[in-house]
């Protein structure tokens, strides 16, 4: 018998009563994981999650039902006690997923589970939600989540249009001579970008964000899907540079963060909620150079020290310097140091009961917390509260929560890990290019000569984004097919929304690369002034 067939004697056994009464009158056992090493920790995870696995894999799931839960129940604990453990480094977030659970599963009709039972006591016939225990759902399980659950509300507004147009007599509450539309327009001015963004979402019904968004530009009215990804480079591009005012940066400019003092009127920080949420409800990886702090906040997970670190690595730096390095008991005496700081150009007293307030041994830890709290909560509740509302007016704030912080982030701005020889491997040709035309040779050949940085402007100018979704690079797949009726003195073109390189064919590799370095520097198959 193997330890999972054990495993599952166990979970189905009468000592399962006992097991579970154990865990939840006492923390005994989270407080023996949490002390646990990395790699021992590892091993106790593997040992439930295959069990699980097993149980998956040979169809058990509706017939033990008190089984699943409990593996579920002692992966919940385990996940709990690694959260909490006191080391410097977890056990990843993977760890605990478990692979099977998205071809066993349907998606959609888990959610429905873990919506129709959570205003609904539990019984012993309550099934299997797996939606309650998000830490086993794989990025690409969360993903569909998602993504189904944005489908479906669209597919409702549309059938609600169409139900309308054909029955208007009374049959629902808006005016027949003006069924809703299903979807969210935009039309735009490129010179007035964001005025026209900010002008159109200001005066829309909330109710429209979850619609399918349609962009139109008026320089060239035809409909394209490739607009929606020009929009959503472009406007964020403004909205984060530094001429915007919208948000204060670090010392080195690369992160930015909610200001203590706003030059602009809040309203706009809930527009620019409504815009993030609605490139991740539409699909659009944007550029948004937060420090985790703030997908940690999207989800209801505290900042911490660390994410100071990120931000700020001087300040954070030193403060975790202070709280865990410094040994001197004489912390007043040697550092000269009090609770008043200076944050976002403004004297903040940390303490404003004691101004002046010095910094010692016993309060160094108060001191560090109430910083952390000061650079991420405090300073900028105002104006982060008004970007979560508008974010969650378009993405479901239950389903948003099923991800990690760390996902989140992956899902809305991509990564910066790059395997270009995957994007090759996953290359298409159509009409007469083929992996061994000699076009194609040589434009691979020109390719490896391009630098990192104009890599990344060769994905931009095909993709619309210059960084990798976060599943990989295998999820690009280039078509390359030959630009109709050009010659060696046109460029490449694009077409983002299929990934289609249009490539004429060159004389030799020098014109090539050149004509693609041309190609890729300027306007990146959109329009820029």
């Amino acid at each position: 018998m193997t330890i999972y067939y054990k495993i599952i004697f166990f979970c189905t056994g009468n000592i399962i009563n006992i097991f579970w009464t154990c865990i939840h009158v006492s923390y005994v056992i989270e407080d023996w994981w949490s002390s646990l090493e990395p790699s021992i920790m590892t091993k106790h995870i593997l040992m439930w999650k295959n069990a699980l696995s097993f149980m998956l894999r040979n169809g058990l799931l509706a017939t033990h039902n008190p089984g699943v839960k409990f593996l579920l129940e002692a992966l919940k604990y385990l996940h709990r006690a690694n959260k909490r453990a006191r080391r410097t480094q977890e056990v990843p977030a993977s760890t605990f997923y478990v692979e099977e659970i998205i071809d066993r599963v349907i998606p959609m009709d888990d959610v429905k589970l873990w919506r129709f039972w959570s205003t609904r006591e539990d019984t012993e016939v309550t099934p299997v939600i797996f939606c309650r225990y998000p830490f086993v759902l794989s990025l690409i399980c969360k993903m569909a989540i998602f993504n189904n659950n944005a489908l479906f509300t669209k597919v409702v507004h549309h059938l609600t249009h169409r139900l309308t147009v054909m029955y208007p007599s009374g049959t629902f509450r808006d005016n027949p001579e003006s069924p809703p539309a299903p979807v969210f327009q935009l039309t735009l001015r490129r010179p007035s970008l964001i005025e026209d963004t900010f002008r159109q979402l200001g005066a829309a019904d909330h109710d429209y964000f979850q619609r399918e968004l349609v962009v139109r530009f008026m320089e060239d009215i035809k409909l394209s899907l490739v607009n929606i990804r020009d929009f959503f480079l472009h406007v964020f591009e403004e909205l984060l540079a530094p001429e915007s005012e919208m948000f204060m940066y670090n010392d080195t400019k690369t992160l930015v963060w909610f200001p203590a003092k706003p030059r602009v009127e809040e309203k706009s920080y809930f527009l620019f909620g409504v815009l993030c949420g609605m490139a991740l409800y539409n699909h659009n990886i944007v550029h948004l150079p937060f420090p985790l702090a703030l997908f940690k906040k999207m989800v209801g997970v505290k900042p911490s020290l660390e994410d100071l670190r990120e931000f700020d690595p001087v300040v954070g730096g030193s403060l975790r310097y202070l709280l865990e390095d410094y040994t001197d008991d004489d912390v007043e005496e040697n550092l000269d140091m009090t609770f008043t700081v200076i944050w976002d150009d403004q004297k903040v007293e940390l303490d404003p009961k004691e101004t002046g307030k010095p910094v010692t041994s016993f309060n160094k830890k108060q001191f560090v917390d109430a910083y952390v709290n000061l650079a991420f909560n405090q300073s900028a509740e105002k104006v982060f509260e008004e970007f979560r509302r508008g974010f969650f007016k378009v993405c479901d704030r239950d389903v948003v929560e099923l991800f990690q912080p760390e996902e989140l982030r992956g899902v809305m701005v991509g990564k910066e890990d790059y395997d270009w020889d995957t994007l090759k491997q996953n290359t298409v040709y159509d009409g007469e290019y083929h992996a061994r035309h000699p076009n194609i040779i040589t434009f691979w050949e020109a390719f490896e000569e391009l630098t990192d940085d104009q890599k990344k402007s060769f994905l931009l100018f095909l993709t619309g984004c210059d960084r990798a979704p976060i599943l990989g690079m295998d999820k690009i797949q280039m078509k390359v097919a030959v630009l109709q009726n050009s010659t060696e003195l046109h460029f490449p073109e694009s077409l983002t929304c299929h990934f289609l390189l249009l490539l004429p064919i060159y004389p030799s590799k020098e014109m090539l690369l050149a004509r693609l370095k041309e190609a890729v520097a300027h306007n990146r198959g959109f329009w820029k002034e």
